[in-house]
Formats: structure tokens, sequence, C-alpha cells
């Protein structure tokens, strides 16, 4: 009998495990597109946060933020739909909207720690400003996060870039 148990319980724990591993195990690897939307998030995530912190300082780049945010809506929206997507291919539509959620949660983290000074505070506004000169222009905004150097972690990694031969035609 406790052998039964004992192999019944070794068969539970090895569907637990099968069923538990990470989701960025099943992600798809990121191509282009879907870098560039991590990168504007990634963008908006660095903004947002830098905003918090230099209020709780005594300085107040809400405006400028807010300013950014309304001007390049449609392009932060365009931008998490397709990391919702490519959350949703990966570990399915159940998992997705969860794993979207810890990713975003992920990259506002990593700047909640960052130092808060009166210089800092005034690049953040002059970064705010100048993404909303942006107009939702993507490759303005990327231009912005690569300058900042965003560069996301991407469970999954990014896709290898490859060249077609032209010889092989």
């Amino acid at each position: 009998m406790t052998n039964i148990v004992l192999k019944g319980g070794l068969c539970l724990a090895a569907f637990a495990i099968g069923i538990s591993q990470p989701a960025e195990a099943a992600m798809n690897c990121w191509d282009q597109t879907h870098t560039a939307a991590a990168k504007v998030r990634d963008l908006q995530s660095r903004l947002m946060v830098a905003t918090m912190r230099c209020r709780a300082f005594g300085i107040d780049v809400l405006p400028q933020y807010n300013d950014f945010v309304r001007v390049n809506r449609s392009t932060i929206q365009d931008a998490n739909g397709l990391i919702k997507a490519q959350f949703e291919a990966g570990v399915g539509a159940a998992l997705g909207q969860k794993s979207y959620d810890s990713f975003a949660t992920a990259l506002a983290n990593e700047y909640g720690d960052d130092q808060t000074s009166v210089e800092i505070c005034e690049e953040t506004a002059k970064v705010a400003s100048e993404a909303i000169a942006a107009q939702g222009s993507v490759d303005r905004l990327l231009e912005i996060a690569d300058r900042l150097g965003s560069a996301p972690a991407l469970p999954g990694g990014r896709c290898p870039v490859t060249f077609a031969s032209a010889a092989s035609e």
C-alpha cells in the first residue's frame, strides 16, 4: 500500500512540476515589432515611475507625463496590444493577461529604486516633452527609448536575425 501511495505521490509531483514550469519557458521569441512594442512600453513605464518619484520628491512633472500619454495614447495602446498578443501566443489566452501584467509590473519595478534629484526630474520633464513631440511616431519614440538605453528583458528572448540568400532564388 505504501508503495502505491508513494508512486501516486511521485506521479502527482511530476505532473505538478510539468505544469508549473515558468511561463517564459514556453514563450516564443520576440520579433522586431514585438521588441519595439516592449521598448515603447518600457519608455512609458520609465516616465511613469520617474514622475511618481519626482512628485514624492516635491517636483511635479505630472502635466508633462499626462500630455505624453494623451498625445501617444493610440501608439501606447497598440504596443500594449502587441505585447499581450505575444504572451497569449506563448502561454495561451488564459495566462496571457496575467503574464502581461507581470511583465508590465517588472518593467515599472526596474525604475522604482532609481535616484531622484532636481536634475533627474528636469530630465524626466525634458524626455516627456520630447516624447510629446513624437506625436505617436513609433520611430521617434524608439529613438528616445534607445537613447535612454531601453532594453527590457523579454521572456523567450529576441528572435535571431537571419538573412535570406538571394542566390537561392
